[in-house]
């Protein structure tokens, strides 16, 4: 084991790279988009002018990331970190780790150009490669394995440099084949305001959904840590656990609906969209139910799973059931907001990634504890009326965008 130090220095330096993924998801969400859309009108030279420009955006601003690293690297780990021991271990991480930003740029760009030309596998394999290549030199390079010296947070360090160099090579080697519909060329280099508009305009409904989400984790646990304490922590700690679970499919059958219901928009193929966007509310609302169920009449078993501490199950069961009791109306939230992404309509869909958690949800647990008698409890009924609220907004939306679909499909 690394030991508590050295991991938590490692999660100090990782909450520097949620910044930079949070405005890399702005820039390569969009491209995505428009780059979908020129696949559907089978325009390959405006997915060249895209590709190219989406990874002069992004490699321009992880090289922005890497310059404030290493001109003031103290500054930065200071905003996450007063421990001295944490800042010393977690300054050797992050001298090597900020490298890693423009391998990292290259390929998530590859493999949102390849999951927006309906070729999903190929963005897989270069997770896949970072993935399994960073377990072998993480486990050499951290204890010093196989002959090689023991590093510490230096090897984790080094070892993903290492691995995301050689998934980024696997990416600029097929994009540069003749088989790679997904290509970037040296005259398209060039930059382009309106474009760059155009591409961060729509992919900030993905950079405020996770912004949203890091206001949202550090007003909770404020909250938390003044009404409830550690036992409260530790329990919304527990559930999200859980409930990622149930989450984390609902959100790849969105990831995979964008690229679809781009293709098809730009096709001009409304009856396509309306039938993806149909399997998507059915399959997330499907899974989302089935949380709802879990959590509704088998929260303690569940809880029970990740501690046997009483007080714990206790706190955690009461807190699950509330979490999960409109977890069924998740996906349509979700898919409302993919929704827009895909046709390029930048206002609604950042309305609707920000509604629950940012316009509701925030407030709620900033007013209910404090101006009610509910105290702690507060904070948990937050969930329900947020989950419900937004869903009666969310699908009224998507009522209306349905409705004007369905007269795109008539005037066919």
């Amino acid at each position: 084991s690394l030991g508590e130090t050295s991991v938590a220095s490692i999660g100090v330096a990782n909450q520097y790279f949620f910044l930079f993924n949070m405005a890399l998801s702005g820039i390569v969400g969009g491209s995505g988009v428009f780059i979908s859309q020129f696949y559907g009108k089978n325009d390959r030279i405006n997915i060249k002018k895209t590709t190219s420009f989406t990874t002069l955006l992004s490699v321009g601003l992880s090289a922005i990331f890497v310059l404030l690293a290493t001109l003031f690297p103290t500054n930065i780990i200071n905003i996450f970190s007063k421990d001295p021991e944490v800042i010393k271990l977690c300054r050797e991480y992050f001298s090597i780790i900020v490298f890693c930003y423009p391998l990292i740029a290259i390929s998530t760009v590859f493999s949102m150009g390849s999951r927006s030309v309906r070729n999903p596998k190929l963005g897989m394999i270069c997770s896949s490669i970072a993935l399994v290549v960073n377990i072998i030199l993480n486990y050499c390079l951290i204890f010093g394995n196989l002959g090689l010296p023991a590093l510490g947070v230096k090897g984790a360090a080094l070892a993903t440099v290492l691995a995301q160099a050689l998934a980024t090579a696997f990416s600029l080697f097929f994009i540069l084949s003749h088989r790679s519909i997904v290509k970037f060329e040296r005259k398209y280099f060039i930059p382009n305001l309106k474009v760059s508009t155009s591409i961060i305009s729509v992919g900030f409904s993905a950079f405020a959904r996770n912004g949203a989400s890091s206001l949202f984790a550090l007003i909770t646990n404020a909250t938390l840590r003044s009404y409830g304490g550690t036992v409260s922590l530790t329990a919304f700690g527990t559930v999200n656990r859980i409930i990622s679970f149930f989450f984390l499919p609902i959100m790849g059958i969105n990831q995979g609906l964008q690229p679809i219901a781009s293709y098809n928009y730009g096709a001009k193929q409304p009856d396509r969209i309306k039938q993806v966007v149909k399997l998507a509310l059915i399959y997330t609302t499907i899974i989302g139910a089935i949380g709802s169920i879990v959590g509704i009449l088998f929260p303690s078993t569940v809880i029970n799973l990740f501690t046997k501490d009483k007080s714990l199950i206790s706190e955690a069961t009461f807190v699950l059931r509330l979490q999960l009791l409109f977890f069924w109306t998740i996906g349509l939230q979700m898919v409302a907001s993919t929704f827009y992404q895909s046709l390029g309509k930048p206002i609604p869909s950042l309305f609707l990634s920000i509604l629950r958690q940012f316009i509701i949800l925030i407030p709620l647990i900033l007013i209910l504890p404090r101006y009610t008698s509910l105290g702690l409890n507060g904070v948990w009924y937050s969930f329900p009326i947020s989950d419900f609220t937004a869903f009666v907004i969310s699908a009224l939306i998507l009522w209306r965008a349905w409705h004007h679909l369905n007269k795109k499909s008539d005037d066919n």
